[in-house]
């Protein structure tokens, strides 16, 4: 079986914003999780969430148009989001707790999950609490 990263929104951040504090950690995780021949998995619901920001906070459409390239040409794997891990997710998904846990981070925890992911590519304590290790923990 491949060995496989779910990747979250902070972590493509992270690598496509060069104002980014973690553009380079993530930048070199990126290139560690490649050299070591691990899949990046994409939730469909991340890409939304990342691509939406993109556009609203950076000041020119590059980025975005180049991450909606890579989305036409097939460029990243992509895990749907089925009913099944929608269900799952909002059962995760506290609305009372912290702001930064969200919905599609709920998304990544149980994509994760199923597909027996060895971690998720993020920077958020709150996927070690779901017992989920962090890329860099793989890598390190």
């Amino acid at each position: 079986m491949a060995k496989s990263v779910v990747v979250d929104s902070d972590a493509i951040f992270a690598i496509y914003n060069p104002n980014d504090p973690l553009n380079t950690q993530a930048t070199q995780t990126f290139q560690q999780l490649i050299a070591r021949e691990f899949q990046l998995i994409y939730p469909v619901t991340v890409l939304f969430e990342v691509i939406s920001l993109f556009q609203r906070v950076l000041p020119t459409p590059a980025v975005t148009k180049k991450l909606i390239d890579m989305i036409k040409n097939d460029q990243f794997l992509v895990q749907a989001i089925d009913s099944d891990i929608l269900k799952k997710s909002a059962e995760l998904f506290d609305p009372t707790g912290s702001k930064k846990n969200t919905l599609i981070d709920c998304s990544v925890v149980i994509v994760a999950k199923k597909i027996k992911a060895s971690g998720v590519f993020a920077y958020d304590s709150f996927y070690t609490k779901q017992s989920l290790k962090l890329a860099e923990d793989l890598i390190g």
